[in-house]
């Protein structure tokens, strides 16, 4: 990549015409356009906030609607960091879970491989259930939407991948039941970096999907169902499931 380090491999994500660095290009030749269409917003609220009440108060109005805009810009950045880097989200959403999870009575294993099935990013174990939760990091463009139960990604249908995704959560289930004995349902969740959502919670085709900063709040708010005992038995039954060689977060 030009002007790389000879020192730090090159990132395939962000080099020639990726998407990624197609993005990145586009991200910067827009600058100069949003902090026009910025100044023209909060010069608009010194004008109005001016003439309605007086001058200070038209310049508070004017910091606050600077203030709006890049914080709406700079949110949009950050969900969709993991695309821009060629990454998944595994790190970002591993760190999330421990630092909010982890003191409240859940379990969460990370880099767990169901044969047959692939790899689970994430399997959280807590009084409100059990959690199969897959990253997916995807453009900021995609559009990701729910009609009448279906899955739609840009108005294209995504049962395949909500099918893929329910499957290895049932296998994650059939195995955690041969440990111990009992059924144990376990939910599908989709982590979206990157894209937007049509609301802030998705749910389709069996799937739930959402962002990662709305996750830890999502579960908590859950029905309770297992007492701490059986949280612990779980989470010993999970501890045996194979490790996967791919995981880039592993605990």
């Amino acid at each position: 990549m030009f002007g790389g380090s000879i020192y730090v491999p090159d990132n395939p994500a962000l080099t020639g015409g990726s998407p990624q660095a197609v993005h990145e290009q586009l991200w910067a030749q827009g600058k100069r356009r949003r902090l026009q269409v910025r100044g023209a917003l909060a010069a608009l609220g010194l004008v109005i906030g001016t003439v309605l009440v007086d001058f200070w108060f038209g310049l508070l109005a004017a910091a606050v609607i600077a203030l709006v805009d890049t914080l709406y810009y700079l949110r949009q950045r950050i969900a969709s960091s993991a695309w821009r880097k060629g990454q998944r989200g595994e790190r970002r959403t591993s760190a999330l879970l421990r630092l909010t999870l982890d003191w409240r009575g859940y379990r969460v294993l990370q880099g767990r491989n169901v044969p047959g099935q692939g790899q689970i990013d994430h399997l959280v174990i807590g009084p409100t259930g059990v959690l199969m939760i897959d990253n997916q990091a995807i453009a900021p463009d995609t559009d990701i939407a729910a009609y009448k139960g279906t899955l739609f990604v840009d108005e294209r249908s995504g049962a395949k991948m909500a099918a893929a995704l329910r499957e290895r959560a049932d296998a994650t289930a059939a195995l955690l039941a041969e440990r111990l004995g009992g059924e144990v349902a376990v939910e599908a969740v989709a982590v979206i970096h990157g894209g937007h959502l049509a609301r802030a919670l998705v749910e389709a085709d069996g799937v739930t999907l959402i962002r990662a900063h709305r996750l830890p709040g999502w579960i908590r708010r859950q029905r309770n169902r297992f007492s701490p005992e059986e949280v612990a038995t779980i989470a010993d039954a999970a501890h045996r499931l194979p490790i996967s060689r791919q995981a880039i977060v592993v605990r």
